[in-house]
């Protein structure tokens, strides 16, 4: 059951994360998502939503530790709201991946366990980094770092 927790959560935010940088212009592909999703608004706050919901459908809801996901959820949307080029100069992605996977550190009082963290930073940091190197596509590129979000 957790797989396929973990592969539709995948699929939603690989959607939503591509959504979320496409074009305003109504001639984008793929046409069928609307002009409305196609904000950053949609990647940054409705990834991490998918996220946690992924967290809670595998570990559980802890309602004691609310305040840990509420900044889970800020700081991942602070996470993919920037590719730090404002430090670098350019669009850098292992940065990218490396504020995304430090965005779910606080899960850990969630009783999620610190192993898992750690493998989500590997993926993050370094997948995401990776992926981007070497995808020239942008919907794949796009597509891929949401799998690598969630994943």
């Amino acid at each position: 059951m957790g797989i396929l927790i973990i592969a539709i959560s995948c699929v939603i935010s690989a959607t939503l994360y591509r959504a979320g940088g496409m074009s305003q212009e109504s001639t984008a592909k793929p046409a069928w998502i609307p002009l409305w999703m196609r904000k950053s608004w949609v990647r940054d706050g409705l990834c991490p939503l998918v996220l946690l919901g992924a967290v809670i459908a595998l570990f559980g809801l802890k309602i004691d530790y609310w305040w840990a996901y509420l900044l889970t959820y800020g700081l991942s949307w602070g996470a993919l709201s920037t590719y730090w080029d404002f430090i670098t100069g350019d669009d850098n992605f292992y940065l990218h991946g490396l504020g995304c996977s430090l965005a779910t550190i606080p899960l850990l009082w969630c009783e999620v366990p610190w192993w898992i963290i750690l493998l989500h930073g590997i993926v993050c940091t370094v997948g995401m980094g990776l992926w981007s190197s070497y995808t020239d596509t942008d919907w794949l590129e796009e597509k891929g770092r949401g799998v690598l979000f969630v994943l």
